[in-house]
């Protein structure tokens, strides 16, 4: 397991805060799901519905690298 390179300090009252870029991971106009397989947020046009375990669920509609 690899280490967070992200740098922390501890603040007066004793918590620890990670610094984080600011701004959200979700551009655009916000439509975005997550496809049932990797977990990556896709627009709503990249997913396709697919019959898992016996439940219709959204997918990537190019295909996604759920094996890793």
């Amino acid at each position: 397991m690899s280490k967070s390179t992200s740098s922390t300090r501890i603040s007066p009252s004793g918590l620890r805060y990670a610094n984080k870029i600011p701004g959200s991971p979700f551009t655009g106009a916000g439509h975005t799901r997550s496809c049932f397989l990797c977990g990556k947020h896709r627009q709503s046009a990249g997913l396709r519905s697919k019959r898992v375990l016996g439940r219709v669920e959204m997918v990537c509609a190019a295909g996604c690298d759920s094996q890793s």
